[in-house]
């Protein structure tokens, strides 16, 4: 069974035929929750809530709502000719919102699925576009739901996909939406597992969020609970990035954040570093009122660099993140002017003997469990180099502390 959740609004136009009454029976106030049968009757049955569309093989198929005030069953009919014999089955249901499977006859693992809604306006019955570029997927035996929004609704479902590094962990979200009349699709990565303390892990997906399982409660008889921690959203650069290498090459998000859980206390710590070109753009001259122009008179756009560091922690039960620590390349290079001598072993293995911190090549930013305002970050002098360094930036001073050598990649 399913529960739907409807209100009187819902349904204040609409008909609705017990099954243990006459078809086309007028009712009372609807009630405010039904128990939908999964398994929908294939009748030719109507009243005011039917509804009709073409099935993918171009037949018309009908679809109306017997509705019951529990403990009885209420339940779906479809009819059709093409789908006499066949078994039609609600895969979802969410307020006035069904997903229906319908298989058709005589086309091997071919199913049509329909949104079947009920609500305020007049009853829509929609075929959904079939996820060509995914064959592997059968949305009869996914996992999928179906949420509204506004007049429009959307499906998602998630399937397993290999990664562009043949690693696991990686996953397909597919999303319907009925405004744009098309899916969707984009990769989940769950680039790690946290322990949050209380026998719950987190599956760290580093671009959205963290979804908790209590892997220890054996009490619940629907299984073990399961929650949701969103992470905030890529900071701009970070954001455009992703954007431009979703057109290309994907990369993770694992090279300019990290999350981890403070050893001490037991809060979740998230790191992100940013590298960002602004542009200083000089101020605006008419130059037409000149009857010469210098070169002096015409200052170029000029480029810097702006890398920064952000830190952010919660507790795993909050609903809120706090900002730690921001720091900016240029506070290092403000606060801390003789960090040059601790590169110096690293500038000379790179052939920069006056390295500063602004020259590095840095990704990869780690996070230490013990709690503390460091943050370590792998760099190189050149983006070619085979040596890598891991820097340690200290977020609450400014300042860095000797790099050293890990191993050549």
């Amino acid at each position: 069974m399913s529960s739907i959740r409807t209100t009187a609004q819902d349904y204040i136009q609409i008909h609705v035929a017990f099954r243990s009454g006459a078809s086309g029976q007028q009712v009372g106030p609807p009630p405010a929750w039904i128990l939908l049968d999964m398994d929908a009757v294939v009748a030719d049955r109507r009243n005011a809530t039917t509804a009709s569309a073409l099935t993918s093989t171009g037949h018309a198929i009908h679809v109306t709502l017997f509705a019951a005030d529990p403990p009885r069953d209420s339940y779906l009919c479809v009819q059709g000719k093409t789908i006499i014999g066949m078994k039609p089955r609600i895969l979802y249901s969410w307020g006035d919102l069904v997903l229906l499977s319908v298989p058709l006859p005589g086309h091997a693992d071919v199913t049509d699925h329909f949104i079947y809604r009920v609500g305020p306006q007049r009853p829509s019955l929609q075929l959904l576009q079939d996820l060509h570029f995914d064959p592997s997927l059968h949305l009869h035996n996914a996992a999928v739901g179906v949420l509204p929004s506004g007049e429009h609704f959307v499906v998602a479902t998630v399937t397993p996909w290999p990664s562009h590094d043949g690693t696991a962990g990686t996953y397909m979200l597919h999303v319907f939406r009925s405004d744009r009349g098309g899916w969707e699709s984009t990769t989940v990565e769950l680039e790690k597992v946290i322990a949050l303390g209380g026998g719950e892990l987190g599956w760290v997906d580093l671009r959205r969020g963290i979804l908790v399982v209590d892997v220890l409660n054996d009490d619940d008889e629907l299984g073990p609970r399961t929650r949701a921690i969103p992470l905030p959203k890529l900071l701009p650069s970070n954001r455009l990035k992703l954007w431009r290498r979703h057109q290309e090459h994907h990369r993770p998000a694992r090279e300019y954040r990290d999350v981890v859980v403070c050893a001490a206390d037991g809060s979740i710590r998230r790191v992100e570093m940013e590298h960002q070109m602004r542009r200083s753009l000089p101020d605006i001259v008419d130059v037409s009122a000149a009857d010469v122009l210098h070169d002096s008179d015409l200052p170029m756009d000029r480029c810097c660099d702006d890398d920064k560091v952000v830190t952010w922690h919660r507790a795993a039960s909050s609903d809120c993140w706090r900002k730690e620590r921001l720091v900016h390349v240029a506070d290092i290079l403000k606060n801390d002017p003789g960090h040059t001598s601790l590169l110096r072993e690293m500038g000379g293995f790179g052939g920069e003997p006056d390295l500063t911190v602004a020259k590095l090549e840095m990704d990869v930013p780690f996070l230490s469990v013990d709690g503390g305002d460091v943050v370590y970050i792998m760099s190189r002098v050149r983006g070619t180099d085979t040596m890598t360094w891991a820097v340690a930036v200290d977020m609450e001073k400014k300042t860095l502390d000797k790099p050293f050598p890990v191993t050549p990649t």
